[in-house]
């Protein structure tokens, strides 16, 4: 039977990323006894053939797995079909045209390149840390901007990088930038995700961090998503219930989820 009180994980990966092994069953498997209610795959969707996950995703294979683990594990888990798309604003007609050609529950836009930089390195190296940040948030803003998705990811991801480069990430300092995205999510209905990947990384706080969430509330974003952004089963889940906790201080009443793209609260207890 479901569990009781909703804890949701809906930011993972299963072996229909390229950078994951982990078939979706054994995650289906091991969210039973995490106590998780609700499971959503996001698997890696991109269109920039410098990618290494360019081409890998196939939708009827993915589409397939999802409805034989659905079946499998009904009404022990609620399990949801998403998808990761990573922005760039040069794709956004081939976005666009996928997405009205495929179905999901759930869409996540994130950002892993910047002016064509891959933001891990060559990001990195090719500017200062007040420029990355700065063009990092610029093509962070574009997503937002977009209204192509339910939710924005790691909104501030290029900390993981930057931190162990630069040092610690200061969100004041690129308040108007991180403020202009909030606001576009906003305006175009499109939630802010706490993915918890990050306390386990370099940044040692979930992405983005609390000061970024209470500022999401106070300019009357209503919506949260919850994630751990897990590439093996060991992370499934890791550090959820610190993401829910972070969610009430920054001032949410609940996690929302999706599904056929309809956004549905639960309560935060």
């Amino acid at each position: 039977m479901l569990p009781n009180r909703p804890l949701v994980d809906c930011h993972l990966h299963s072996r229909h990323s390229c950078d994951c092994d982990t078939p979706l069953i054994a995650l289906c498997e091991r969210a039973l006894p995490l106590g998780l209610s609700h499971l959503c795959p996001t698997e890696h969707v991109d269109f920039d053939p410098q990618d290494p996950c360019y081409g890998y995703f196939d939708y009827q294979a993915y589409s397939r797995d999802i409805n034989t683990c659905q079946e499998q594990f009904a009404g022990r888990i609620i399990l949801l079909k998403g998808i990761e798309i990573d922005y760039q604003a040069r794709f956004d007609t081939e976005i666009r045209t996928f997405l009205a050609r495929h179905t999901f529950d759930f869409v996540i836009g994130s950002v892993h390149y910047a002016d064509g930089l891959y933001i891990k390195d060559a990001l990195l190296k090719a500017y200062d840390s007040d420029t990355a940040y700065r063009r990092y948030f610029k093509a962070v803003r574009q997503a937002a901007n977009s209204g192509l998705f339910d939710v924005i990811g790691h909104l501030d991801l290029l900390k993981r990088h930057a931190v162990p480069r630069w040092g610690a990430f200061d969100p004041r300092r690129y308040a108007d930038e991180i403020e202009a995205i909030l606001q576009a999510a906003i305006e175009r209905g499109t939630s802010l995700k706490i993915n918890t990947s990050g306390l386990r990384q370099a940044p040692a706080e979930t992405f983005p961090g609390l000061e970024t969430l209470r500022r999401y509330r106070e300019l009357g974003g209503e919506t949260i998503s919850l994630g751990s952004d897990a590439h093996h089963e060991k992370n499934l889940a890791q550090d959820i219930r610190h993401g829910l906790a972070l969610a009430q201080t920054a001032g949410s009443k609940a996690i929302t989820i999706f599904k056929q793209r309809q956004p549905s609260r639960l309560d935060i207890e």
